[in-house]
């Protein structure tokens, strides 16, 4: 049970992450949100394409996903295998959280294209360790806040996220199996904002408006 808990837990957190908040959210508006601005499902192009009254149940959707995926993994070994072996455990979570990350970047739903990844890695890592999760909000918000950037956030939040379990773990707060979720999440960032990257490096990326 333990171990086979490891790659449910990694479907589950796939599917979940794949779930297009975005693209049905704006939907409702009248909005194809693969056809404005960057073409991501994530609440910055959801707010370009049909305004805060968009933005805001896309976040939460995007946000929710990863959480609930994590949620439902610890709580299901807890309540199915309450000796399981912690590795494994760590693992499933971690596992499950860097799932729905990737499949929010690459959702089976959009034929393997979706969003950035931000705002589903620092949620989903609030649910996996909150004190982390609350150093990577931090980190992220005070960025974009500094920037106006919404990339730039999106790529703090990941890199972040993995130096942060990187620290816990070998101060001995957090488990070495958790530190695949920061991987996980980092790749599936840093793959994603490519054409960020580009027009970063040509003072060309977009600026975030509030109107």
């Amino acid at each position: 049970m333990d171990w086979l808990a490891v790659p449910v837990a990694a479907l589950l957190g796939y599917l979940l992450g794949s779930i297009p908040v975005g693209l049905w959210v704006c939907k409702l508006y009248g909005v194809d949100i693969r056809q404005v601005g960057s073409g991501r499902i994530g609440g910055t192009n959801a707010w370009r394409a049909a305004g805060l009254k968009a933005a805001i149940p896309t976040i939460l959707g995007d946000a929710l996903k990863g959480a609930v995926a994590v949620l439902l993994v610890g709580s299901a070994l807890k309540a199915l295998a309450p000796n399981a072996d912690p590795v494994a455990r760590e693992l499933a979570v971690a596992l499950a959280g860097g799932a729905a990350v990737w499949g929010h970047n690459w959702s089976i739903f959009l034929g393997f294209s979706g969003g950035a990844g931000g705002i589903t890695t620092a949620a989903t890592l609030m649910a996996i360790s909150p004190l982390a999760g609350g150093i990577v909000w931090i980190t992220g918000a005070l960025l974009i806040w500094w920037t106006r950037m919404a990339s730039v956030g999106t790529f703090s939040v990941g890199a972040s996220s993995l130096a942060t379990l990187l620290i816990f773990a070998m101060a001995g707060i957090s488990g070495w199996p958790l530190v695949l979720f920061g991987v996980m999440a980092f790749l599936a960032v840093y793959l994603s904002l490519r054409p960020n990257r580009e027009r970063l490096k040509n003072g060309q990326e977009r600026i975030i408006t509030l109107w």
